[in-house]
């Protein structure tokens, strides 16, 4: 009876958008059916009743159609009203994944670097929070986030990260922001003496010899090739990347441009996994591995899970064969 209740409510919503609509200020941006139902949602969420919330984001999951916007707002919704931090981490996680163009894509990544802070994964953390810098690079929270990445990574005792975005970061902060600067400033002296030149990523075009700049696709089939043959200690991912032909593959993350693409390829080569870029155009998608059977992309998916490398597993499409 709930779920026909709230059912009932969302058909509500939909209708009453229109008026909603004309009754809205002509300057400002009219609230949508979607809108409303996530934040009746949240309301339910935070009165206590998280279980109805929930069944109202299940509602707009299921009327949305898979890899469109909505469909992205929606899975974001559902891992913030999550019952339980590991169903959460699974949506937000997707959302990374399989949506990395989405406006909440940014917020996917803070929330799982909080998640990550949480149980004490602190390595994890700073993985999230240095692509949410490198991905939103008009983010008004930039200063804000690179302070957290600064003292994650000295609490980590791993500086070159944070200072490499220390330096980026602190000339984009305005004046007013008195007190966020100086807590910034404060880290300078300390990175002064700190090496960030072999940190993976960092830079803002790839070293000249580390082989980015190149076509990547051939460049990985040669290596992968290569690494089959001269390293057999490699794990079971990145073995299995080597092979020529599948009917899955395990995408990574989807960019705009050919070079970001590049630089996530270089960035898991450093830690030892064989990816690739795939398309012409955009989006540029960065995949690692083919497998015969969905069972073997999963498998290979948990491996790099365990190196906190977020994959979904997907359809090897023409372009590739």
């Amino acid at each position: 009876m709930l779920r026909r209740a709230l059912q009932c409510s969302l058909i509500l919503a939909v209708v009453a958008e229109p008026m909603a609509r004309a009754q809205a200020p002509a300057q400002a941006r009219p609230v949508t059916a979607a809108d409303s139902v996530f934040a009746r949602a949240k309301q339910l969420a935070n009165g206590g009743n998280g279980a109805a919330g929930r069944v109202l984001v299940d509602s707009m999951l299921t009327v949305a159609a898979p890899g469109t916007p909505a469909y992205a707002e929606a899975l974001f919704w559902r891992a913030s009203l999550a019952a339980s931090g590991a169903d959460a981490e699974t949506d937000f996680r997707r959302i990374i994944s399989e949506f990395p163009l989405s406006p909440r894509s940014g917020d996917a990544l803070l929330q799982l670097a909080q998640l990550e802070t949480d149980r004490g994964d602190r390595a994890a953390a700073i993985t999230h929070l240095q692509r949410f810098l490198l991905e939103n690079p008009a983010s008004q929270d930039r200063p804000r986030i690179a302070l957290q990445l600064v003292r994650l990574s000295f609490d980590q005792n791993e500086p070159e990260i944070g200072c490499v975005f220390l330096s980026r970061v602190l000339n984009e902060i305005p004046d007013t922001e008195v007190e966020l600067k100086n807590q910034l400033a404060y880290y300078s002296p300390r990175c002064a003496s700190v090496d960030t030149t072999h940190v993976a990523g960092a830079a803002p075009e790839p070293a000249p010899d580390s082989g980015v700049k190149h076509d990547t696709r051939q460049k990985t089939k040669n290596d992968t090739k290569h690494q089959a043959k001269s390293d057999t200690k490699r794990d079971t991912t990145t073995a299995t990347a080597a092979a020529a032909t599948g009917k899955y593959t395990l995408q990574v993350a989807a960019y705009t441009t050919r070079a970001e693409a590049d630089r996530l390829v270089g960035r898991l080569k450093t830690r030892g996994v064989e990816a690739r870029v795939v398309g012409i155009t955009k989006l540029f998608r960065v995949r690692i591995g083919r497998f015969e059977t969905r069972a073997e992309a999963a498998a290979a998916q948990r491996d790099l899970k365990a190196k906190k490398i977020d994959a979904f597993v997907a359809d090897v499409g023409t372009e590739e064969k």
